[in-house]
């Protein structure tokens, strides 16, 4: 029978053995649709490297981001999904049609979640020649996928809208996208000025690489400095050319 101890590294050992063994993998995991014609209908991949069988539940999602800038989610029936639940079997691949049904407005791209979970298995498992109730664990292996409808003329507009010094040698920036696609952020260099002198340049920032915008969203990122700023400050971008 598994035990739950109080040593930490020693639960989690226990804990994930039976995850990974019925473990599955999905790719892509960023998928993109035109709102019609054939590459409204996209295929992904259901992988299972493991020994059992494994059950997978596919789930569509609207994607927003509220006033605080977090992920809001809606299940949504803008897509066609085929199959929504599959059995994979040991070191089996199967494909899943998924097939955008919705409309978009106003050539503004949409961005959804693809989630796909495996479905919980009853665990129970006890030493042999005891009288000890075995446990029973429900463990649950989820992918979340990007998915974006996008029209062709879509495009993302993205700017430092505003910058602000926080105490403690921090930058808080609002970045907005005014355009009407997504952009994930990769900046080469940020440039942080006084009026019209530079007084600190950092390189490849890690704090605001992959940062994702969606189309017309803002969002607020804290980057630590290496030196106090004067409090009024205006940040300057380049990006680096890479690919979402």
């Amino acid at each position: 029978m598994y035990s739950f101890v109080k040593n930490t590294s020693i639960s989690f050992a226990v804990l994930l053995l039976p995850l990974f063994s019925y473990a599955f993998k999905i790719s892509p995991m960023v998928i993109y649709f035109s709102p019609a014609g054939n590459k409204a209908t996209q295929v992904l991949t259901l992988e299972n490297p493991g020994n059992e069988k494994t059950p997978v539940q596919i789930e569509m999602f609207t994607r927003a981001i509220d006033a605080k800038g977090e992920e809001v989610r809606e299940k949504t029936t803008d897509f066609n999904v085929y199959p929504e639940q599959v059995v994979l079997l040991p070191n089996e691949k199967r494909n899943v049609r998924v097939t955008f049904a919705g409309t978009v407005k106003d050539d503004t791209e949409k961005s959804y979640r693809l989630i796909a979970s495996q479905i919980p298995v009853e665990f129970k498992e006890s030493n042999a020649g005891t009288k000890k109730p075995g446990v029973n664990l429900n463990f649950l292996l989820q992918y979340v996928a990007s998915v974006y409808v996008t029209p062709d003329k879509a495009v993302a507009k993205v700017k430092v809208k505003d910058a602000k010094v926080l105490p403690g040698k921090k930058l808080e920036i609002t970045f907005a996208n005014e355009g009407t696609a997504h952009k994930v952020l990769h900046p080469k260099l940020i440039k942080i000025k006084s009026g019209t002198t530079t007084v600190l340049e950092i390189k490849e920032p890690k704090e605001l690489d992959g940062t994702n915008l969606l189309a017309k969203t803002e969002k607020k990122v804290v980057l630590p400095v290496s030196k106090d700023l004067p409090k009024n400050v205006k940040v300057e971008m380049e990006l680096a050319e890479i690919a979402d």
